[in-house]
Order: structure tokens, then sequence, then C-alpha cells
């Protein structure tokens, strides 16, 4: 059965990102100075273009691999590169360019919608449902006897009949009734004037989405919509269109069925995640946008102004540098105490006439001889993960070996994130083999990531805050890496 949507409800505040908004608030500082740049203008268009392709690949409208779209984020949408490297015949590519170019309108219109400070309406939402559907006419139907029709699609215009999906398990899901149509759009948008200025955009966000899928007014582009309206909320604050990827379809889709049982958690957590990847990026562009303004013609001026900025904001930046020291005394405490269990552990499992088996801990601070160790692993790991690792400024590491038959090592490592001194550093993870050269010592080797994902830290964020996330990302990287070592000795 229907259940009608809620308003959300002050306990949903525990949802917040502290990390999201620690990086908002690097993000406001630092925006003035590159958002009138060419690098940052190009890539918000990138931003736009990628959100228009991946909005409707989540749709299924079309599919293609990940290369193919960003070969369409870098060069602009075209229907040659769609039919060649997409696998299209001419045609259908020209069709789905219209799709795509719809849908770019859209997001670009999106941005002057927020800068004309106008109120979210019913009117405004149905005319994104009809620019959605511009290029579409038509939509599958089921009808009673299980037989697939096409029927017209109306465009700009709430549903008339049901259009409640069948899941896989023949289980039917119910979208609102028609007929409740009206009155729950209604509710919607005073539901969202009651809390646009009073909760967290990635939590306003989360909920509009859910709240207005749970309502499936259209026909057709529901989805769409409902993940226009998000990005509606995270631009009014300032941030970046909500880009969800194909390869976030799966978690996506979890996370809505959990919001349907009243549990916004998770998708609170993806569009966190996914502002992250777009705030982390921009501020990636400082370093361009500097080399671009401060050419060798640049007044002598300018220059003294910047230094002058950069004395006074030196003391707070150089506070992560404090924090990734505590982290590091974390991580080395806790692979100190995987060492010495996994040490009484092998010791009792060495074959005769073997070398005994054991496991060490060790690590390097800042001021270490040995810091610069692991260099080329860090560099691999940040390239997989598509973030320029700055080992100049600051960085340190802690590490497990665990030499059987074979050496295996788990590494945590320490180091700034992106150019310059920024004040946002990250800690990487990895494990690899220690394999014997032939002219003596030893190299590594079977690199590979011991983390889902890079762990951010910046001067913005309480260190409290940092420390609780931190535990919970190393503990997840632990469990990866022993998973990892387990399948090296099998």
């Amino acid at each position: 059965m229907y259940k009608h949507i809620t308003a959300l409800s002050k306990d949903l505040y525990e949802y917040h990102s502290d990390e999201l908004d620690a990086l908002t608030k690097i993000w406001h500082e630092r925006k003035g100075e590159l958002e009138e740049s060419g690098e940052y203008q190009e890539f918000i268009k990138k931003l736009q273009r990628e959100w228009a392709i991946e909005t409707g690949i989540i749709e299924r409208l079309y599919t293609w691999d990940r290369g193919v779209t960003e070969v369409l984020i870098e060069q602009g949408i075209d229907s040659s590169i769609i039919s060649h490297r997409g696998g299209l015949q001419p045609e259908k590519a020209s069709h789905v360019k219209n799709i795509i170019d719809d849908q770019l309108g859209i997001v670009e219109g999106l941005f002057s919608f927020v800068k004309g400070e106008q109120p979210l309406t019913e009117h405004f939402i149905r005319g994104l449902q009809a620019q959605f559907t511009a290029h579409q006419d038509c939509i599958e139907a089921i009808i009673d006897d299980g037989a697939r029709i096409e029927v017209k699609l109306e465009k700009g215009v709430y549903k008339k009949l049901p259009n409640n999906p069948r899941r896989p398990d023949g289980e039917i899901h119910e979208y609102c009734p028609p007929e409740f149509v009206q009155d729950e759009m209604g509710n919607l948008i005073k539901f969202y004037q009651d809390i646009e200025n009073v909760f967290p955009p990635e939590i306003v966000s989360a909920w509009l989405h859910h709240r207005f899928t749970q309502i499936h007014p259209f026909q057709d582009g529901n989805g769409r919509v409902a993940r226009a309206l998000a990005t509606l909320i995270f631009l009014r604050a300032g941030l970046f269109p909500l880009v969800v990827r194909d390869s976030d379809r799966k978690t996506y889709i979890e996370a809505l069925e959990d919001s349907d049982n009243n549990n916004l958690t998770k998708l609170v957590k993806l569009f966190s995640a996914r502002q992250r990847v777009s705030i982390l990026a921009a501020l990636g562009l400082e370093q361009q946008v500097q080399q671009a303004k401060y050419a060798d013609d640049i007044i002598s001026s300018a220059i003294t102004v910047l230094k002058q900025k950069a004395i006074a904001k030196a003391d707070q930046l150089n506070e992560v540098f404090q924090y990734s020291e505590r982290l590091r005394d974390i991580s080395n405490e806790r692979i100190n105490s995987i060492s010495k269990s996994l040490n009484e552990s092998l010791r009792g499992v060495t074959p005769p006439n073997q070398p005994p088996y054991h496991a060490r801990s060790n690590s390097a601070d800042n001021e270490s001889n040995e810091r610069h160790y692991f260099h080329g692993q860090i560099v691999d790991i940040a390239r997989k993960f598509d973030y320029y690792a700055n080992l100049n400024r600051h960085r340190s590491w802690s590490r497990l070996l665990i030499q059987t038959k074979e050496c295996f090592e788990f590494v945590v490592s320490f180091h700034g994130y992106g150019h310059g001194n920024n004040g946002i550093m990250v800690a990487s993870a990895f494990t690899s083999m220690r394999v014997p050269k032939e002219e003596g010592g030893n190299e590594l080797a079977n690199t590979n990531p011991a983390c889902l994902d890079l762990f951010q830290f910046n001067y913005a964020e309480s260190p409290e805050n940092i420390e609780q996330r931190f535990r919970e990302w190393l503990e997840s990287s632990i469990t990866i890496a022993l998973a990892e070592w387990k399948k090296s000795i099998t």
C-alpha cells in the first residue's frame, strides 16, 4: 500500500556529515579566487556534461562504458563520438545526443534558476519533466495480460494512470495513486519550504529526492527530475551538481529502498560522498589557476598581496599536519596490536627447518630519514584514485609486515592532497609483496589499494570528528588488507 509522504523530522539531523561541512567551509573560503577563472568555468562545463550524460545512463536511456562518457565530458556532446565510441547507429546516436542536450540544458538552467533566487514550485517541477522528455514521444507500458505496449508520453502533466513497477521477485512497488498526486505534490512543496534553510544540504537533498520518487508523479522522467531537484539544493548551498554515476547505481538503488523504510542514512552518505569528490576536484584547480594568473608578467604588488595572505593563513593551514601525526599514532597503535597478536600465532605454524614466521610493525614521521619510503606505491595508488599526492611538505607512514614463506606488507600513508599547502591531507592504504631480486635485496610488487576510498581530513573539521572517521576508515582498510594477505597464502 502507498504511504503518504512525511516531513523531515528533526532527529534526521544526526545524518549530517561533518566532513562535508568542513570541506564546504574550505570551498567557500577559496571559491572567490577560483570561480572567475577560465579553469573553473571549464571545470563546471565538464561537470555539467557529466551530470547530463550520467542521469540518462542511470535510467538506461542509453548505455556504454565509462571511457565513452569521459571522451564526451572532455570533448563535448557529439553524435559522431556517440556513434563511433558507443557503438550506436548514426540515427540512434543523433537521438541520444538530443536527449543528452535536453538534460544539459536543464542543469545549465538550474544554475540560472539559483542565481535568480526563485522559489521551488510545482510549475517549475512540471517544466523540468517536460524538458527532460522533449525528445521522448512514447513510453513502454505493461497491460493486465502482461503484454508490453507503447503509449504516448504526456509531458509536463501529472500521471493519469498508475505507474507501479514490478520487482524481480514479482512484488508490485506502490507509488502514489494518480488521484492523490496533486495533494502530495502540494505537501512536498510545503514541507520543503519549512526545512530549506534549516537542515544541511545533503539531508534536504536526500529527503526531497526520496519523497519525490515516493510520489512518482509523472509517466516517465521521475528519476531524472529527482536528481535535478537534489542538484538544485546543492547549488543553492554554493556547491555542485549531484552526479550519480553508473558505478553508483547499485548503492543508489539500495539507498532508495532503505529510504522507503524510513532510513535516509545511505542516501545522505551517497550524496555527501559525491559532493566530496566534486569539492576536492574544484579545490585541485587552485594550482592551475595560480599558474595561469601569476605568469612572468604579473605585477609585483599582486605577488606581495598573495604572500601576505599566505602568511596570515599559514598557522591555520599547518594545523592539519598536527592532525596527521595524531592519526599516525592511532594507526601505529592498531597495527602494533595486530602485529603482536599475529606473532603469537605465526611462530606455532612455522614449518620445520624454516626461518620463524613473524609479524612486525614500524613507522616513520615527517622528521624521519625513512619518510621517503614507498614513494612509487603512494603515487601509483594516487593515480588509481585520480588525485595528486603531495609529498613535499608533510609525509609519514605506518606499516605492518607479515613474513611467512612470502613477505606481505600493509602500509598506511599520510600526505598532502593536491598542489601547494591547501590545508587538506589524505590517508591512503595499500598492500604489496616484497619479492627478492636476483642481484640481492628485494623490491615491492603487486601493489593494490587496501581502501575503498581515500581518507580526507583538513583544518576546518574538528579533531574529534576526524579521529572518529579515521578509526572507522582504518578498520575497513585493515579488513581489506588481511583478506588480501589470506588470499596470498592460499
